[in-house]
């Protein structure tokens, strides 16, 4: 910029400077009282007092504050002042370049620093404890204790790489999901440091970059079977499982018995049920295809359902009817847990059909399913929607005013009478036990 830039409407350099003194700019009363060249001591009607410099850059008129009086003095506003002036002469606008030097001195956030809001951003999006879950362990020590310490715009490709080896091809099924997670923590970084630094990165989890490193794309996965338990030993199971003193073991047979997932199960909320008709009404908000769904799902409750609500409720501690030790939700690990305990004596319950591997939580649904079909002989549309699932095509939706909610009670009624233990060679019913006892 020449120097005839316009200081305050006043050709630079040909304004007088020094009309204030200190004993007038202590003095002086509200207003705007220019010392020359575009420096100004405004005064407020209560008497605070500071310095602006107002000049005009590309057209436009910018007011910049040189800071309060006394604490800055008049001298100290005169060398700022000519400080800006400089600037503006060399065509740089002074404020912008103070924003700059204010971005450039903040401390720039550590991996850690943007993966918790990454983390937070993903876990209020989903309603599923079990990918909340993920996202934490993914982003946290477990995995990337190399990059958390570290601040972003230092970490490199190779740093990338480092985190990556140890599972791409051990565990495939953990690199499809970290790598993702890894890759949004830098994309969230550029966008933090190009706004709130000033600084300009590449993101170092470029999968270009990571080929030419050597990575291909980790063993493509099949979404594969849950294992789960023939339904022939859902009498033994639940006999078994009623011998366990704890709050997962009612959780999991409740699982069972409504056939719902994991996370709607660890979720669910006292003000949900209305045990005098026997319904639990799950909000869209918590079911899995609740961008598709718009109604409520009403989950029929068989007798021992029921029970295992009622003697929860004696003990309520909680909003959530299976909480934990702190008054949230169990951990989506309790079951798993429990399951790996009972699968510590002499009795395995594993899965003949996936090569012996120990039962978990979901495969109960399968249990469930093929229990329907070679047993319970249901319509096919009253076993879909006790699993959960959209029944029929979208026109069929736009015209279907049901959710057979009867017919699935008796469905629901007559799963819960097979997974009923029995004595050998009688009917009657195992008690379960009633004390108070661990988690798992």
């Amino acid at each position: 910029m020449s120097q005839s830039t316009s200081i305050c409407g006043t050709k630079r350099g040909t304004g007088k400077v020094g009309k204030l003194t200190d004993r007038t700019a202590r003095s002086v009363g509200p207003g705007k009282h220019a010392d020359g060249d575009g420096l100004y001591l405004v005064v407020s009607p209560a008497g605070g007092r500071k310095w602006v410099l107002r000049y005009q850059m590309d057209g436009r008129r910018r007011d910049m504050g040189l800071g309060p009086y006394p604490e800055t003095s008049l001298s100290a506003a005169r060398m700022a002042a000519l400080s800006a002036r400089t600037k503006i002469a060399q065509g740089v606008d002074p404020l912008a370049a103070r924003e700059e030097a204010r971005k450039a001195s903040r401390p720039i956030p550590t991996f850690a620093d943007i993966a918790k809001d990454v983390i937070a951003e993903a876990q209020a999006r989903t309603s599923n404890a079990k990918v909340a879950y993920q996202w934490e362990r993914h982003l946290g020590p477990a995995y990337c204790a190399l990059l958390l310490a570290r601040p972003v715009n230092e970490i490199t490709t190779s740093d990338v790489a480092a985190v990556l080896k140890p599972v791409w091809r051990s565990k495939p099924e953990v690199a499809r999901k970290l790598y993702p997670a890894i890759r949004r923590v830098f994309e969230s970084a550029r966008i933090v440091l190009r706004d709130q630094h000033g600084l300009s990165i590449d993101n170092p989890a470029r999968w270009d970059d990571l080929k030419a490193l050597g990575f291909s794309a980790p063993t493509q996965l099949s979404r594969g079977r849950h294992p789960s338990l023939p339904y022939e030993q859902m009498a033994a199971f639940t006999a078994a499982l009623r011998q366990r003193d704890a709050i997962a073991s009612r959780l999991l047979e409740f699982l069972i018995l409504t056939n719902v997932r994991t996370g709607t199960a660890l979720n669910a909320e006292w003000r949900e049920f209305d045990l005098d008709a026997r319904v639990w009404t799950i909000p869209p908000s918590k079911l899995k295809d609740k961008k598709h769904r718009k109604e409520s799902f009403r989950i029929p409750l068989a007798p021992r359902a029921v029970e295992i609500v009622k003697e929860l409720e004696a003990v309520r501690v909680s909003r959530f009817v299976f909480p934990s030790a702190t008054g949230k939700p169990l951990s989506n690990m309790a079951m798993l847990v429990l399951l790996k305990r009972m699968n510590s004596g002499e009795t395995k319950w594993i899965d003949p059909a996936s090569d012996g591997k120990p039962i978990v939580p979901h495969g109960f649904r399968a249990t469930f399913r093929t229990w329907c079909e070679e047993v319970a002989r249901f319509p096919h549309a009253v076993v879909e929607e006790a699993m959960g699932h959209v029944v029929g095509t979208s026109v069929e939706r736009a015209y279907r005013r049901t959710d057979v909610l009867e017919q699935r009670r008796h469905l629901m009624e007559q799963w819960a009478t097979h997974c009923e233990p029995r004595e050998l060679g009688g009917a009657d019913v195992l008690a379960f036990k009633r004390t108070g006892g661990d988690v798992a």
